[in-house]
């Protein structure tokens, strides 16, 4: 584990370093080492504040657009394999999109896609910012949310900052008061989907919907 964590940081830093070299070549190696010791991998370096960034290098706002502009590419070329699919067949993809989006959050982040009755994604929405802890949202939000959208299914998801994906008590709880509230409308919860940076759990395969 040890040896494929350093493989992966030092992938990710090669990443970095080929982009700040497009605007910042002399500096490229440099900028990346740094950002890459004090963060992490590549998804905790492009997840930090801007502020923070800065604050390690010292380098311009032209490197920090790059690495802005790094992150939204990604983001966008991994949404693209999710719509227009049928998301329960492309889990694969599903999770590697809300992992580029969450799982590397500071503070804990609570998403819903809504799908249609052919499990097309319909929305993906951000339903609210939380804690490096807790996050909490109202069942009845994302139920109006559902028949606002036609939506006939949700995939749940969320983030813990602490890198232990493994789902709280309260995770739980907060999951059957969404699916109850829900299936009054006949609205199903297929997945939740709790991601960080050491992994991710369905509660679907582990049984808890």
């Amino acid at each position: 584990m040890e040896a494929s964590g350093a493989a992966d940081a030092d992938r990710g830093r090669q990443a970095l370093e080929n982009v700040i070299f497009s605007v910042c070549p002399a500096l490229a190696n440099e900028i990346a080492r740094r950002l890459v010791e004090r963060f992490g991998t590549l998804g905790d370096v492009l997840a930090a504040r801007p502020e923070e960034r800065k604050a390690v290098s010292g380098y311009g706002p032209e490197v920090e657009q790059a690495l802005q502009n790094l992150h939204t590419a990604m983001e966008q070329v991994l949404h693209g394999r999710i719509v227009d699919r049928p998301v329960l067949s492309s889990e694969p993809a599903v999770l590697d999109y809300l992992r580029a989006r969450i799982a590397f959050a500071p503070v804990e982040h609570f998403r819903v896609l809504f799908l249609n009755a052919a499990n097309r994604l319909l929305a993906d929405e951000e339903f609210a910012i939380g804690t490096v802890t807790a996050v909490h949202v109202y069942p009845r939000e994302i139920v109006r949310r559902c028949l606002e959208l036609g939506a006939t299914a949700i995939v749940l998801a969320h983030n813990h900052p602490s890198g232990d994906p493994e789902p709280s008590p309260a995770d739980r709880l907060m999951t059957d008061a969404i699916a109850r509230a829900a299936s009054c409308f006949d609205v199903v919860i297929h997945d939740h989907l709790v991601l960080a940076r050491r992994g991710s759990v369905s509660f679907r395969r582990a049984g808890y919907l």
